[in-house]
């Protein structure tokens, strides 16, 4: 994990991401069965695209973001706000142990379907648990200083009763209700 301007943390991938990408589209087409037919095609390919999926991935913790970039052919720049999140957690797979990796996934709130609510998927992050714990204490530090925006200032004493305040609001909505 690198630190750099705006006190933002840069994290540094696994060089085990190449092999485990190489990896996975062999396991990807064997399943397929048709596939096997590819797997030279594929390894040949892999060479290049491996190395090349790996220098294009990136993720960095700003104080109110979460940024990933990745992808050779098609490219994602994506950009969570810390606000946003509702949980980060850690996965691995067989083979991600085998290889000795583990993936990180970023899960949104706000998004419907099929696998709604994940963003953010990172495989093969360098110290992910602090990675994580990152970005959980950035999401902790929004949600307090929001807390206390909103934390209403004490009204001085004899500035106003709570009866009147309830007839104002009854008022209202008997004209809401009026015209609805």
């Amino acid at each position: 994990m690198r630190t750099g301007p705006k006190e933002a943390l840069e994290s540094r991938f696994d060089t085990r991401v190449i092999p485990y990408t190489r990896a996975l589209g062999v396991v990807v087409l064997v399943i397929t069965v048709v596939g096997i037919l590819f797997i030279p095609f594929w390894l040949l390919f892999s060479l290049w695209y491996a190395p090349e999926f790996f220098r294009r991935l990136s993720a960095r913790l700003t104080q109110n973001t979460v940024e990933i970039k990745k992808g050779v052919y098609f490219r994602k720049e994506i950009t969570i706000p810390l606000s946003r999140i509702t949980d980060v957690h850690l996965h691995d797979d067989p083979l991600m142990r085998f290889f000795g990796i583990r993936g990180l996934k970023v899960e949104t709130a706000g998004q419907a379907g099929q696998g709604a609510g994940t963003e953010g998927n990172l495989v093969g992050i360098i110290d992910v648990v602090e990675f994580r714990n990152a970005i959980l204490r950035g999401r902790e530090k929004l949600e307090e200083g929001a807390q206390q925006a909103v934390v209403p200032a004490p009204s001085p004493a004899g500035s106003g009763d709570a009866d009147s305040v309830l007839a104002e609001i009854r008022d209202i909505l008997a004209r809401i209700e009026s015209k609805g």
